[in-house]
């Protein structure tokens, strides 16, 4: 099934917040990446932060659907936490893979843009709050204790290594040593 037309723009908001940074996000910009006829963004976002609520939101489905995707890979109700590293892994190889870099520095772009407009930081937020609850469920479902506060942990740790990553321009996977401390972090 081809994507609808707002699916379209927030790809294309994303690859260009990815490619361009945001000066290059345009309504324009938009319209020439997503291949669609002039004006077709403005009709569906008329302001810019009309397009970036749109691209954050994007973006949110797009990491939530990667998560439950991993998850759906293991079949048994319960997980062990080498199951979980092993998902952990795996998924932050796939963020970092070539193909997934406009996406990743998409994502530190509109965090950053969040940070100096409320109401997308009120987006992050509420996003975040979704995310963290997935990523619980992956802990309980591993036999984690303290799912609440080691969910936070773990997406620190994840967030802070694609960070560094994207700043070193290249795929750098979790070595022995951060699988170790993310070990670690998930024992009791």
């Amino acid at each position: 099934m081809e994507p609808d037309r707002k699916t379209l723009i927030a790809d294309a908001a994303i690859a260009l917040l990815g490619s361009v940074g945001a000066r290059g996000l345009t309504h324009r910009a938009v319209d020439a990446e997503a291949g669609l006829p002039a004006g077709s963004t403005s009709f569906y976002c008329r302001s810019r932060l009309d397009l970036l609520r749109l691209a954050l939101r994007r973006h949110a489905a797009l990491d939530l659907a990667d998560l439950q995707a991993d998850g759906a890979r293991l079949a048994q109700p319960a997980w062990s936490r080498a199951d979980l590293l092993a998902l952990v892994a795996h998924r932050v190889r796939e963020w970092l893979a070539p193909a997934q870099r406009a996406r990743l520095v998409a994502r530190f772009e509109l965090f950053l843009m969040a940070s100096r407009e409320p109401e997308l930081a009120g987006i992050v937020r509420e996003l975040r709050a979704q995310f963290l609850l997935a990523t619980q469920a992956a802990l309980t479902r591993a036999g984690v204790s303290q799912p609440e506060v080691r969910a936070r942990l773990l997406a620190q740790f994840v967030d802070g290594h694609l960070l560094e990553a994207v700043g070193a321009d290249g795929v750098q996977p979790l070595d022995a040593a951060q699988l170790k401390l993310l070990e670690r972090l998930l024992a009791d």
